[in-house]
């Protein structure tokens, strides 16, 4: 007589169940490794290839994100760019001066108003509905002796404020500056307050074509960094 009575036990389902049971725990596991992944790859610098075959490192953000340091360099050197006038050109001491070429301007409007070369190009980080009647103003502001080389100005920024978000890719700058003119029979220069809320938004900007026009290059050049200005007015300093 057996005091245990002995059966034979089938092992396969128990088997099955444990490795099922295996492959749920793997597949969690994953997931949760891939989203930790996710949130890794999303904040970690990618190298990119810009059009011009120059790579950088960037990190991705959403398509109305710009970063405060991102659109205080675009107003800051777009800014600077309209309203420093000169029409010399940079050259080095080895440059002939009779070889020298004076910038002859671009016409603007009716008359005989026109823009530095310079200026004209940065207009086009001005958004359109914006742009024609502003760049108006600052021919009219350009003194006509800038281009024969007479006369030069320069925008010196004394205040930049951080970004204002408006609205989701809107922003509003306070711009503290004066444009000093200098001439040549008196290099110590003269200054106007140029005070203004400057006002941004995102933009795209697409990709230059095969073989550009002068003025698709200019386009794109002030608008690679992705945004544009849309109204600047007076800054209330009480405000």
């Amino acid at each position: 007589m057996r005091v245990l009575d002995k059966k034979e036990i089938n092992l396969t389902p128990l088997l099955s169940i444990g490795q099922t049971i295996i492959l749920i725990l793997i597949f969690f596991i994953s997931l949760a490794n891939s989203g930790r992944l996710g949130k890794i790859s999303s904040t970690k610098p990618t190298l990119v290839e810009l059009q011009d075959g120059t790579s950088i490192r960037a990190i991705p953000i959403g398509e109305k994100e710009r970063s405060n340091a991102a659109i205080m360099n675009f107003v800051g050197r777009t800014m600077m760019n309209l309203m420093s006038w000169n029409a010399v050109p940079k050259v080095s001491e080895e440059t002939d001066p009779r070889k020298i070429k004076l910038d002859n301007g671009v016409p603007v409007g009716t008359g005989d108003k026109k823009l530095t070369t310079n200026a004209w190009e940065a207009g086009f980080a001005l958004s359109e509905d914006f742009r024609a009647s502003f760049l108006r103003e600052i021919a009219s502001l350009t003194p006509t002796d800038v281009f024969r080389g007479d006369t030069q100005s320069a925008l010196l920024v004394r205040h930049i404020s951080e970004p204002e978000k408006i609205s989701e890719g809107n922003w509003r700058i306070k711009l503290v500056s004066t444009i000093v003119f200098f001439q040549k029979k008196d290099e110590s220069g003269k200054g106007i307050s140029f005070n203004k809320d400057i006002y941004i938004r995102a933009v795209d900007t697409p990709p230059l074509p095969n073989n550009p026009s002068r003025q698709l290059i200019a386009a794109y050049n002030a608008r690679k960094a992705g945004m544009e200005i849309y109204k600047i007015q007076d800054l209330d300093l009480g405000r």
